[in-house]
């Protein structure tokens, strides 16, 4: 997996970057993450993209094609079997 730094090189090859300001990355709660998710499909840094949302602990927003609900369900799941420090 990926380390975790402030500026990821990774960034730069993320499919979200083509559609910033025509899809919403950060819905509000209730609106939907379907057009974001959408995109996230064909990214080619998608699980660089998830890994960095999960170890920086990132709470708002669509990262690696989960929403804020989904990516703390992976990371409970991952904190049990041992995967996290914490």
């Amino acid at each position: 997996m990926l380390a975790a730094t402030a500026s990821p090189e990774w960034q730069r090859d993320a499919e979200c970057a083509r559609y910033a300001g025509v899809v919403d990355f950060f819905p509000s709660r209730g609106e939907s993450a379907a057009d974001a998710k959408a995109v996230c499909v064909a990214c080619p840094v998608r699980e660089e993209c998830l890994d960095f949302a999960l170890r920086m602990r990132i709470s708002h927003g669509v990262w690696g094609g989960m929403s804020e609900r989904e990516r703390r369900q992976v990371r409970r799941r991952r904190l049990r079997r041992g995967q996290f420090a914490s």
